[in-house]
């Protein structure tokens, strides 16, 4: 999975950087971000009586993100795809794809070196792909649950030509409570994903 999206992020540049200068400048960016994630450690409850069943402790993976925004002076506004993964012994890789809107605050022109920071809410699908089960409940099934995602975070565009701009950025993911398919327990996940990636300008 990894592999392919690396792929098609690297076409997608290319794609944009060999786009006509001559064009006209329009206020819309496409970005795409790669790096780190990093779950906290989740805590189980029934979710009959909202007792703690254990905690689970996840190992940190991948975040890819990819987003085709519009710029408004100083802020932006864009939609963002995004695909996040864990591994936990326990309960086995937990995953996560998000659709969400995300809103930002540049604070200083595009052609600048630009600290941000930024708020996003939308929606989450997490899965964990192996039924190897948790303290209580060895035979658990999977994990399979549509919740809320929001994010915050904050970052730095770094212009490298007139229409490119690296973006290095920290961000805090959580969602709303998630389940086990046989209503055995939820939990709701958060961490921090670091990131570097690449904006640019569509011409």
């Amino acid at each position: 999975m990894k592999k392919y999206l690396s792929i098609l992020c690297l076409f997608l540049f290319m794609g944009m950087i060999t786009l006509p200068a001559h064009a006209v400048d329009t206020p819309y960016y496409l970005s795409g971000n790669i790096g780190a994630s990093l779950f906290n450690n989740i805590t189980l409850n029934s979710q009959a009586t909202q007792i703690q069943l254990g905690t689970v402790q996840t190992n940190a993976s991948y975040a890819v993100e990819g987003a085709f925004g519009r710029d408004f002076d100083g802020f932006r506004v864009e939609v963002e795809g995004g695909l996040q993964q864990n591994k936990s012994s326990q309960i086995g890789a937990i995953n996560v794809a998000s659709v969400l809107l995300n809103g930002y605050y540049d604070f200083n022109d595009p052609d600048e070196l630009s600290p941000y920071l930024t708020a996003g809410i939308g929606y989450a699908g997490v899965t964990a792909s192996s039924g190897i089960g948790y303290a209580g409940n060895p035979a658990s099934s999977y994990v399979s649950s549509s919740v809320l995602g929001y994010q915050v975070g904050a970052g730095v565009l770094i212009p490298i030509t007139e229409i490119a701009a690296i973006d290095a950025r920290y961000r805090y993911f959580g969602t709303g409570t998630c389940r086990f398919t046989d209503n055995t327990a939820d939990f709701k996940l958060s961490g921090s994903s670091f990131l570097l990636g690449l904006k640019f300008r569509i011409r």
